[in-house]
């Protein structure tokens, strides 16, 4: 005999048996691995189709990646044909419709929801109407193909980001050389370019800093020396240290402080990794008079100011690249619209401004989908969550997603908030509890799927 499950009114709630009226609620499930989530959305979009509610072409079931969209479109088209086998009058003459045209189904990933939404309507999103979507390597390639231009450009008086970034080591991987920390950087602004709020760039006496920490480091330098065996471990741990302090001071026996130069080697010391393996040895005493404890102190002082400088000092760069790196952006999407292709932030970022600064359009859209099944909702950005909202509202007039009542029944997320520690491109932990909050506050009902099948 099946023991009962602890979760048994949730699961009715989500296929529509109990209370009257279930299918009809605006509903958030929690779900963690195995307690079969993917079966129960099945099931609800089965019970859906079959009631009438909805016919095939009125749903859209989003999720986020295309492995995971296929096998949903192919789980759901098993279901219906059994739920089919069984049904009778209008039931079946529904199933039969879905069944019809589930090849056509709005079954796909958030990306491809968004590139058929502006596939219906190019002119109103401002694209050409045979636009292209990239592969992330083909944006990466399309993207290079004008970095290289724009990096020549800049040589010839690099403003201080560049100047700064471009004495960083590069990566023992990177073929292209110290420029592929700027190109790196360059591209992760390109995917968070919807964030055109000014950064907080608090002042940071960057100079001071490093002549303190070069101080702090000499300090140490000199406390290792003549250690009483030459075998010590601490002292053979530390040639990090020592190496740096030397090169530096060979340098400025002949030339003044290279600042950048010196910021570059401080930065690669902080993320040494045998740095981070330093081995105390053994004994009492490091030399006649030094104890192995005051020494050890004095290299745990060290690498905090070092850990510390490395975490200010980016902070402190960052903000400057993004002041340094906008005409590269710039440059990229100018690119792209000449190509008539776009990348995948770019259909969000389109489909979210059509739906939300045309009324027509969000209407439309609005009227076309009854029903919006979300997978995998922690996974959610904030561009996504607009998307999805604004197209459940029961407003058409409302474009503020953020104070969106749905229309009930219209939206079923799936979500487990642990899973978001993965952080599915930009998803965030905090997004989906307050999306949650609003729309629990909305009307949403909360359930949660807690039996595990596994």
């Amino acid at each position: 005999m099946t023991p009962p499950l602890h979760d048994a009114a949730d699961r009715a709630r989500i296929r529509g048996d109990a209370p009257p009226g279930a299918l009809d609620e605006t509903l958030i499930v929690e779900a963690a691995a195995g307690t079969g989530k993917t079966t129960e959305l099945v099931g609800r979009i089965v019970r859906v189709l079959a009631t009438g509610r909805a016919g095939i072409q009125q749903i859209a079931a989003v999720t986020f990646t295309e492995k995971a969209a296929g096998e949903l479109k192919l789980r759901l088209r098993e279901a219906v044909e059994k739920a089919r086998a069984r049904a009778t009058g209008d039931e079946a003459r529904h199933l039969d419709a879905a069944l019809r045209q589930l090849e056509n189904a709005h079954v796909t990933t958030i990306h491809g929801f968004c590139a058929e939404l502006l596939r219906e309507r190019p002119v109103e999103a401002g694209l050409d109407p045979l636009f292209q979507v990239l592969t992330e390597p083909q944006a990466t390639r399309l993207f290079n193909s004008v970095f290289d231009p724009w990096l020549q450009a800049q040589l010839a008086s690099p403003p201080e980001g560049v100047r700064r970034m471009l004495r960083r080591r590069a990566w023992p991987s990177d073929a292209e050389g110290s420029s592929a920390g700027l190109k790196r950087a360059g591209l992760e602004l390109a995917d968070w370019r919807d964030f055109d709020g000014d950064w907080t760039h608090p002042a940071f006496d960057r100079r001071g800093r490093i002549d303190a920490l070069l101080d702090e480091l000499r300090a140490v330098a000199a406390a290792l020396r003549d250690p009483s065996s030459r075998y010590d471990a601490l002292f053979a741990s530390t040639w990090p240290i020592r190496t740096l302090v030397d090169d530096v001071e060979r340098v400025e026996a002949v030339a003044l402080r290279d600042y950048d130069g010196v910021e570059a080697r401080l930065v690669a010391l902080a993320r040494e990794r045998d740095l981070a393996k330093l081995r105390k040895g053994t004994g009492a005493l490091y030399r006649s008079g030094v104890t192995r404890d005051s020494v050890w102190q004095a290299i745990e002082r060290v690498r905090q100011s070092l850990a510390a400088f490395d975490m200010e000092v980016n902070a402190d760069l960052a903000a400057l690249l993004r002041r340094d790196l906008r005409d590269l952006v710039d440059r990229y999407q100018r690119a792209k619209i000449e190509a008539g292709v776009v990348d995948f932030l770019d259909l969000l970022l389109r489909a979210r401004d059509l739906i939300r600064d045309d009324a027509a359009a969000r209407s439309s859209f609005q009227q076309r989908f009854a029903r919006i099944f979300v997978d995998e909702f922690q996974d959610t950005d904030p561009l996504q969550a607009e998307i999805l909202l604004l197209l459940a509202a029961d407003d058409p007039g409302e474009a503020g997603w953020r104070a969106v009542r749905p229309v009930p029944g219209k939206l079923f997320l799936v979500g487990d908030p642990k899973q978001s520690i993965y952080r599915f491109r930009r998803a965030d932990i905090a997004l989906y509890e307050d999306t949650k909050a609003r729309l629990v506050a909305r009307g949403a009902t909360l359930v949660h799927l807690t039996t595990s099948f596994r």
